[in-house]
């Protein structure tokens, strides 16, 4: 037990880590694929379905509408790509360390672009939560910037980032 609280820190750190990598992945498909030609199947499902569902005048909806174009396995691969590589480099502990970030950090992804476009999301009641969705909102309203969902520091890094709809 004193081991594995010595390793804490060393833990803390990996999820973070891969939390992050995950993170800016995410915001780099998005903004290199996600919204130019070269994304093939990425690009169409996009632009067609996510964009085209939540345009400029609505953003939000009563369900959330994006099922025929789920762009999910898109990001998905490069998660998968990375944890596998990682399993044959990291130790057990840490590649379980690992596996869980990624699969939090792609959950969540997943989950606050679902919650940021539907009505009455129970996290409406946090003004961070509130600041975020305004910012990925800015993103429908102006393609070219605000590409991350979760931590749009990675558009300040990138220069896409955009703090309104002006």
């Amino acid at each position: 037990m004193l081991q594995f609280i010595s390793l804490l820190p060393l833990y803390a750190a990996t999820a973070v880590i891969t939390h992050l990598v995950v993170s800016f992945g995410q915001t780099l498909l998005h903004y290199k694929l996600g919204h130019h030609p070269r994304g093939r199947k990425l690009f169409s499902n996009h632009i067609n379905f996510h964009h085209a569902h939540y345009a400029k005048d609505h953003l939000v909806s009563k369900v959330y509408l994006n099922d025929e174009g789920n762009n999910t396995p898109f990001f998905l691969v490069p998660v998968l790509v990375m944890g596998v590589s990682l399993f044959f480099v990291l130790p057990v502990d840490l590649f379980l360390v690992h596996a869980v970030a990624c699969a939090a950090s792609f959950y969540a992804h997943v989950f606050f672009d679902k919650e940021y476009h539907v009505e009455g999301s129970r996290l409406q009641r946090f003004a961070w939560f509130r600041r975020k969705q305004a910012l990925h909102f800015v993103h429908h309203q102006h393609a070219k910037s605000n590409f991350a969902v979760i931590h749009f520091f990675w558009d300040r890094i990138l220069g896409t980032y955009r703090s309104d709809a002006a």
